[in-house]
C-alpha cells in the first residue's frame, strides 16, 4: 500500500488529501503569490535561511503578509521529510495573498495561505553531467522594466511557453535576452561563462531573479581565487565561451553542450565548470 502523503497548510500537517484552498483565493486567481524551490540532502535543507531571505523581500515589494518564522517553517519541513520517509526531497514553498479582495486592488488586511511540499527528489539525467545541456536562445525578449522578472511569482505562463519553445528544439532550456540585448538569463535558471580561467554571470540590472545557487557559485569562487565577475553581455560573447554552465537548486551547477547550432567548448564539463561542480558538493 502506497504510503500517504503529508503536506503542511497554514502551519498544518495534513494529509495531501486533506489539503483545500479557497476557491477565492488570490494565488489561484490570479497568480498573485511567490515560491521558493530548494532541496534536502539526508533529510537536511540546503540554504533554507538564504530561500526565506529571498522570499521575505519578495513578499515585502509585493505586500504580502509573511507571518510565520524561519524556525517554525523549519520545523515544518523536518516533520514533513519525516512523514513523508524523503530524505533527498524537493521542497516547495508557496505563499499566496490569501482569500478576498475586490478584484486587482491589494487588500492588506487579508491573511496570506503558504503551502509546504516535500517530495521525492527525482534527479536530472546524469548524461546531461556528464555530456552538458543543450539551449537556445528564445525568441521572446524580457523587459528590463518588468517588475516581476527578479521575484520567484507563480505567474508563471511566459516561463511555460519558453519550456515548450525549447522543447520543439531539441533543447532542455531557453536563454533569455533582455529588451536592451543583453543575455538575461534562462527559464528555470541563472547562466555563467568561462573565459581564460574567469567565470562571467549576467549582471542583476539585466533584470534576474538573484538565484542562491547564483550566489553559492560567486562564494565558491571568490574563497577559491577564481576570478569571477558580473557584467552585462551579448549572445554571441556567449556562444565563443570556452566554457558555459547554467545554476540552479535543484540542477545544482550544470554545463552546457550547445546553444542553438553552436558547440560550446572542446570538452565537457569544462575545467572551471568541473572545479565549481566539485565544490558546490563538497558545501553539501
Amino acid at each position: 500500500m502506497q504510503s500517504t502523503k503529508f503536506i503542511c497548510l497554514n502551519g498544518k500537517i495534513i494529509s495531501d488529501t486533506e489539503g483545500s484552498v479557497s476557491s477565492g483565493d488570490r494565488g489561484f486567481l490570479y497568480g498573485d503569490g511567490i515560491f521558493e524551490t530548494l532541496r534536502s540532502y539526508n533529510g537536511k535543507p540546503f540554504k533554507l535561511a538564504e530561500h526565506l531571505e529571498r522570499m521575505r523581500c519578495s513578499a515585502e515589494k509585493f505586500s504580502i503578509s509573511f507571518e510565520y518564522t524561519n524556525a517554525e517553517i523549519s520545523e515544518n519541513i523536518k516533520e514533513l521529510i519525516e512523514k513523508n520517509n524523503v530524505q533527498d526531497a524537493y521542497i516547495r514553498i508557496t505563499l499566496s495573498r490569501g482569500n478576498g479582495g475586490n478584484g486587482l486592488g491589494i487588500n492588506n488586511n487579508l491573511k496570506s495561505t503558504i503551502l509546504i511540499q516535500a517530495k521525492s527528489f527525482t534527479p536530472y539525467e546524469r548524461r546531461l553531467y556528464d555530456e552538458g545541456m543543450p539551449l537556445i536562445v528564445s525568441g521572446h525578449r524580457r523587459s528590463t522594466s518588468c517588475p516581476i522578472s527578479s521575484h520567484k511569482t507563480t505567474n508563471l505562463l511566459t516561463s511555460i511557453l519558453l519550456k515548450e519553445e525549447a522543447k520543439r528544439m531539441s533543447a532542455n532550456e531557453a536563454i533569455v535576452i533582455n529588451t536592451d540585448g543583453y543575455v538575461a538569463e534562462c527559464v528555470v535558471s541563472n547562466i555563467f561563462m568561462v573565459n581564460n580561467g574567469s567565470v562571467v554571470t549576467p549582471s542583476l540590472d539585466t533584470n534576474i531573479l538573484p538565484g542562491i545557487t547564483r550566489k553559492t557559485v560567486l562564494d565558491i569562487c571568490q574563497n577559491s581565487g577564481i576570478p569571477a565577475r558580473e557584467e552585462c553581455f551579448k549572445i554571441d560573447a556567449l556562444i565563443k565561451a570556452e566554457e558555459v554552465f547554467i545554476t540552479n537548486s535543484l540542477m545544482e551547477i550544470m554545463p552546457v553542450s550547445r546553444i542553438d547550432d553552436y558547440q560550446i567548448g572542446k570538452t565537457i564539463p569544462g575545467k572551471i565548470t568541473q572545479q565549481l561542480m566539485s565544490a558546490y558538493k563538497l558545501l553539501i
